[in-house]
Formats: C-alpha cells, sequence, structure tokens
C-alpha cells in the first residue's frame, strides 16, 4: 500500500503531537507530586470560651497564615516586634503569607462550648514554621442578652487580628498533616460601654497533645451558671449544658481551682487542687450544689 509524501508527513505530525502532549501530561503530574510535597496540610477549628449570653454571632470571613519558610516548626518559637494583635512585621523573604480556604459566615459561638468545635479553614500552606494567623470579620456581629438582640461593634472599626502561633499549638495528625484549635475567649472580647456592646476579638490557640481538660456535670438542674477553672498563670471558662454538662479545653498542663457560679437560691461551689494533665481528661464525676 503506497502513501504520498503529504499523507506520511501528516502522519509523522500526528504522532508528534501525541507524543508532546503525553511528555507535557506527564510533566505537570510530575511537577503537582513536586508542589505537593512542599506543602504542609493545615486544619483550624473554632471553639468557644463562653460568656453568660443568649447568644453571641460573629462574622469571619478570611484566614491568611504567615509561614517562615527559612525554618521548621520544631524551631525555637520567637515573636518577632511588632507582632502583636494589630501589627504585622515581615522581617526577610523567608516570610509568606498565604490565604488558606475558610468557611464564611456568621458563627453562633455559644453553640461551640463543653467540647465542641467546627472546622473553620483547612488547606494547603508552604512547608515552613507556621508563625501566625490573620483572621478578617465582617460587621454582621450581634449578641443577645436577656432575649434582646444589640449590635455588637468593632473597636475602632478593626476587622482583623492578630494570632500568634507558636509549636505547642500544632497537632501533628499524620505527615504534612497538622491541626489546631482556637478558643474565642469571650470574657476577654467584649465589653459594655454606655450602653453598648463592643467586640476586640481574643482568640487563644492551642493543641490537644500539649493541653488538658476538665469535665464534669452539675446538679441539681438549674443550679449552675458560668464555671471557671483558674490558677496563677490561666484561666478558662464554660458554660454547662441544660442537663449540667461541661467542659473545660486548651488547659497548660497545672494545678487549678474550679469556680461554680451558683444560681436559683444555690450557692457558689469552689472545687481546689485539680490536676490537670496534657493529653488527658481530668473527670470531676457529678459536683452537687447546696442551697
Amino acid at each position: 500500500m503506497k502513501h504520498s509524501k503529504a499523507s506520511l508527513k501528516s502522519i509523522f505530525f500526528a504522532l508528534f503531537i501525541t507524543i508532546a502532549a503525553f511528555i507535557a501530561c506527564q510533566k505537570d503530574i510530575s511537577n503537582s507530586n513536586v508542589n505537593n510535597s512542599r506543602k504542609t496540610q493545615l486544619s483550624i477549628y473554632l471553639t468557644d470560651g463562653p460568656m453568660d449570653f443568649q447568644q453571641v454571632k460573629v462574622e469571619i470571613l478570611g484566614i491568611q497564615v504567615k509561614v517562615d519558610t527559612c525554618r521548621k516548626n520544631d524551631d525555637e518559637d520567637h515573636d518577632g516586634q511588632g507582632n502583636d494583635d494589630d501589627h504585622d512585621s515581615t522581617r526577610r523573604s523567608c516570610d509568606i503569607w498565604e490565604t488558606l480556604p475558610v468557611r464564611p459566615g456568621v458563627y453562633d459561638l455559644l453553640t461551640l462550648r463543653n467540647g465542641l468545635d467546627t472546622l473553620l479553614a483547612s488547606g494547603f500552606v508552604f512547608n515552613g514554621k507556621i508563625e501566625r494567623l490573620k483572621i478578617n470579620l465582617g460587621t454582621n456581629n450581634t449578641l443577645m442578652a436577656d432575649s434582646v438582640i444589640h449590635p455588637l461593634h468593632l473597636i475602632n472599626n478593626q476587622n482583623f487580628i492578630y494570632v500568634n502561633i507558636h509549636r505547642e499549638h500544632l497537632d501533628s495528625i499524620s505527615s504534612n498533616n497538622l491541626q489546631l484549635f482556637l478558643d474565642f475567649d469571650l470574657t476577654r472580647s467584649i465589653k459594655l460601654k454606655n450602653g453598648e456592646y463592643w467586640l476586640k476579638p481574643v482568640l487563644k490557640p492551642f493543641g490537644k497533645h500539649s493541653t488538658g481538660e476538665i469535665e464534669g456535670k452539675v446538679r441539681p438542674v438549674h443550679s449552675f451558671g458560668l464555671i471557671k477553672a483558674y490558677n496563677a498563670t490561666d484561666t478558662a471558662f464554660a458554660m454547662p449544658e441544660n442537663e449540667g454538662e461541661f467542659k473545660i479545653r486548651g488547659l497548660k498542663e497545672g494545678t487549678y481551682s474550679l469556680l461554680i457560679d451558683g444560681m436559683n437560691g444555690y450557692l457558689d461551689s469552689t472545687i481546689n487542687n485539680i490536676t490537670v494533665v496534657r493529653g488527658r481528661e481530668t473527670d470531676l464525676g457529678t459536683i452537687r450544689l447546696r442551697q
């Protein structure tokens, strides 16, 4: 069977295009693998340090992560000058800000208590030392007190908050797979001034491996209010569920006291010398308040 020269040229040209496309495809796959090998997955969970309100709704729009690509997460921590709640400094070319995929929206923080949390953001960042988060807020923020909804204003219209991240805050789930938790401390975040509520968020990062928990239940039902765990260096809060169950997370290892605010004719109660061990739950069982 004979082929014309034009026909042969067409066949060779088609074959060349096919081989080139195959090589390009393989190169893309190879480059994808290289890029993934340079990335670490980071998942951020939001939980709540409650306050005695019926609702606290905060709008979260985005999260950026600052990574020092010249260092590793197990390197010594260092909060540089200018790294506070209102400012950030980028010291050198190694510092990279990356945007993390986030679930934007209004979060009712009082639904995230007693051990509950929600996945706020998850995605890949370059390998290196994770140093800071920048959380961007919206203006759709409200709270409910005594069944009345009030606006929750941003102090100085500041619509972002920086959070310094240390190596102890990061849990290693597997190779290149990290997670951390953010405790939204409402008692320090919300202020009442001239009859209006103001918000300047205070978020405490923590990891499960480096902190402990206190849990228990209070009886009788409807005898309790806010619960505070505290020592000389750490303070955290819980608002028990309707049946009295509570859990306080993110506590540094040490000895704590627990103060339970009595209500409806019941007395306050304090339990001392509670030992908290990192990575473990301290169960206080049933606590009965007296009138």
